[in-house]
């Protein structure tokens, strides 16, 4: 006898039939919530400004390796040459950032230097 198993993912906020399942963390405590697509770009659009102006933490990244910057320490963006300088401002849309942490650097490094 064979069988047909149907699984049907439920959206988290209004019931209907979810999309894709999202994980975010926020005060330490990691989350997942079953979101329809309308419902999925309601959370990125909700969320965007804080992304736009935070840091990656390094969580999730796969290296967990974010060096801080410290007075006198060489940043991980000097050690950068022009040329890959250039490829990070494009990439972080950092045009004329005076100041940029360690972490989004690495977040570059870490995703390829795309």
């Amino acid at each position: 006898m064979a069988k047909n198993v149907v699984v049907q993912i439920v959206d988290d906020i209004d019931g209907g039939e979810a999309a894709e399942s999202i994980s975010f963390a926020l005060d330490g405590k990691s989350y997942e919530i079953d979101l329809n697509a309308k419902n999925a770009a309601s959370l990125r659009k909700a969320f965007a400004p804080f992304i736009e102006k935070g840091r990656a933490s390094g969580r999730g990244s796969g290296s967990g390796s974010v060096r801080s910057a410290s007075p006198g320490k060489a940043t991980l963006f000097s050690q950068l040459d022009a040329e890959e300088k250039d490829h990070f401002r494009r990439w972080a849309d950092m045009p004329n950032a005076r100041r940029i942490g360690d972490a989004r650097v690495q977040a570059w490094i870490d995703a390829g230097k795309p």
